[in-house]
């Protein structure tokens, strides 16, 4: 039973030493809210913001998309939205610290991707002084936007036409937990170390 604990100790010191070998952290993210503004050529139209455990920032951005001006629009309104960009990162609250959003840059891809949608993964660095530090976000992806047009029937000569409103975005996620199978395997790990380690001290 000695050797069972002695084995059971080294494995978890081990494991530990394996989690900590990546100094980099992830961030889970479980709720995106977005709002497109209707476009009048400035293209500030995009509110954003994204919270999960002990991390929350939001901003404001421009989103490419189709009949989502101010202009009327004649016929059929056809809402298409795609890359998104940032203008201006609010604070990041991470862990409970507050980091001014523009010290903060996204690597690779970024937060948007090129369907009006946000990227999976996320990795992002902070810079300010001598502080500098490294995290990566995970996001939900299975949001979708919900656009609202008012139309206005004909007046005389004038046609009838369509106002975009605005659009509504929201995603929304779960922090994993470890699976049953992952701790399962590794009980019956530690009970094989166990039990070789007891059949060496039968006598033969």
């Amino acid at each position: 039973m000695t050797y069972l604990r002695l084995a059971a100790v080294s494995l978890l010191l081990l494991c530990s030493q394996l989690t900590f070998a990546d100094s980099i952290k992830t961030y889970w993210i479980t709720s995106i809210s977005m709002q497109l503004y209707p476009n009048d050529g400035s293209g500030d139209d995009l509110v954003f913001m994204f919270t999960g455990p002990h991390i929350q920032f939001g901003g404001l951005g421009g989103m490419q998309c189709y009949d989502c001006f101010t202009d009327p629009i004649y016929g059929d309104p056809s809402f298409s939205a795609t890359y998104g960009s940032i203008v201006l990162l609010g604070n990041f609250v991470i862990d409970g610290v507050t980091y001014p959003g523009e010290s903060v840059g996204f690597n690779g891809l970024g937060l948007f991707n090129d369907r009006g949608g946000v990227n999976p993964y996320v990795s992002a660095v902070f810079a300010d002084g001598n502080t500098f530090f490294e995290f990566n976000l995970r996001l939900p992806t299975n949001g979708g936007w919900s656009p609202s047009y008012t139309y206005y029937p004909p007046d005389g000569d004038q046609p009838g036409y369509y106002l975009f409103d605005g659009a509504s975005f929201y995603a929304s996620g779960t922090v994993p937990t470890p699976e049953p199978g992952t701790i399962a395997l590794t009980l019956t790990g530690l009970a094989g170390i166990g039990g070789l380690l007891k059949k060496r001290q039968l006598p033969r």
